[in-house]
């Protein structure tokens, strides 16, 4: 039996008819009780089961396997057929091996076999999926809403490491719980806030913007995916990165848009190409070369930015070559709750969200939040606070980083060409390192 997660405990119990004997042993040590615990075990390891029974033609002296557990998780039906070794000594015309089917009649042993991952990202997945269930958490499908149990544990450690990154902060969260809700009802004041976020923004030792004033539009909006979605659902012809956030591409799915792949496709005049930037799985000097074709191509460019502020590498972006920026620090920030947004546009976008934030008719406590969390915490605050541990942990777990600290890689995570998750979900070929971090110094790592 293969287990792809350590194994914390293996629990069993039999039902002992008659003058007879169970005895168990793990590597050779004789066990006392129903439970083995996992300081026991090893990568590999031997369970045998001894039956004996003192008049071995008793027919009516017997036992039978009740349960097998694995941590928690029932595995009986898997011990069903595995062989059972006849002691014909005492038997002398019975057959050597039998399948077991959970009962145990012939004076003789079974031998199970338990091999455990000893991969140090399991181990902290399965710790982690134990110690801090959560009962609330956006699931891939389904229930929000979850029991601890034994196979929503499996199934978050499973995941621990697989998505996008919602963002924690026990300081920020700290500071938006101390906010009265009549602090953040009023409007924003567009012009000056927009000016005070720009400002904001450059002041990051990493991460610069120049000319912002060329993009004359400024919105507020509910999350960056409104601005996405009024992008491509007014262009006839999208080339985008065939490695994406899902939703890009879901939200064009049964849409009369013509979806093109920018680094295989030939970009053709006056086409609308979008990118997120930074993004795991390309280079930022990739994105950059294809932007200044596509303005040479006399392309409306637009940049989602939402991992920018995660950015381990340094990011300069001359928006005079870029038509729409979309900005979020919802992928750094606990904002899921409130999810503010802003764009700034070169040309004036005639939808809901510029009509709205021309006329104070936005939901404004998100908004006000925003400019409150900017005075008290720097573009860089999370990233910083972050960095050498993310260090620390990579090397730990042997794996690489990306050009986003939230993203690593490990030889032993790959795509799931299955595509279970969805049609265009990609961020599994990456290790999401947000719960070391959280939980990085309270356990082994």
């Amino acid at each position: 039996m293969k287990f792809d997660f350590p194994v914390e405990t293996i629990e069993y119990d039999f039902d002992l008819v008659g003058d007879c004997t169970v005895q168990i042993t793990i590597n050779g040590r004789s066990v006392s009780g129903n439970v083995i615990h996992g300081h026991l075990l090893k990568g590999h390891n031997v369970l045998k089961i001894n039956f004996s029974k003192k008049d071995p033609t008793d027919t009516k002296v017997y036992a039978t396997l009740k349960y097998f557990k694995v941590n928690g998780i029932t595995f009986t039906e898997d011990i069903k057929t595995i062989e059972y070794r006849i002691d014909n000594g005492e038997h002398k015309n019975a057959q050597p091996t039998i399948k077991n089917n959970l009962y145990f009649g012939y004076v003789g042993s079974m031998e199970i076999v338990i091999e455990q991952t000893t991969e140090l990202l399991k181990k902290a997945a399965w710790l982690i999926a134990e110690a801090e269930f959560e009962c609330v958490k956006p699931p891939l499908r389904g229930e929000m809403y979850k029991e601890k149990n034994s196979e929503n544990i499996r199934r978050d450690a499973k995941f621990m490491y697989n998505g996008g990154v919602v963002g924690t902060d026990a300081q920020i969260d700290q500071f938006i719980n101390s906010i009265q809700l009549e602090d953040i009802r009023k409007p924003i004041n567009m012009q000056i806030d927009r000016q005070r976020i720009e400002n904001w923004i450059n002041q990051s030792s990493r991460v610069s913007i120049q000319n912002f004033d060329q993009l004359k539009h400024f919105s507020y909006a509910n999350g960056v995916l409104d601005s996405i979605n009024t992008l491509m659902q007014g262009s006839k012809k999208v080339y985008m990165p065939p490695k994406c956030l899902f939703m890009n591409l879901e939200m064009l799915k049964d849409k009369d848009v013509d979806v093109k792949d920018v680094f295989a496709d030939e970009i053709t005049e006056g086409s609308t190409v979008f990118f997120e930037l930074p993004a795991p799985w390309y280079d930022n000097s990739i994105i950059q070369k294809k932007i200044l074709e596509a303005k040479n191509k006399d392309c409306k460019v637009a940049l989602d930015l939402t991992w920018l502020p995660m950015s381990n590498e340094t990011v300069n972006i001359d928006l005079s070559k870029i038509d729409e920026i979309y900005v979020s620090m919802t992928k750094t920030w606990p904002l899921l709750d409130f999810r503010p947004a802003w764009r700034w546009t070169r040309e004036k976008v005639n939808d809901f969200q510029s009509i709205g934030s021309h006329y104070g008719y936005y939901t404004r406590a998100p908004a006000s939040l925003f400019m409150k969390l900017i005075e008290e915490f720097s573009f860089d605050y999370v990233y910083d606070k972050h960095m050498k541990s993310a260090q620390e942990i990579n090397k730990l777990f042997t794996m690489t980083p990306t050009n986003i600290l939230w993203f690593s890689k490990h030889e032993s995570v790959k795509h799931d060409d299955a595509k279970h998750i969805n049609n265009h979900y990609y961020l599994d070929e990456f290790v999401n390192i947000k719960k070391l971090l959280d939980f990085k110094g309270k356990y082994w790592w």
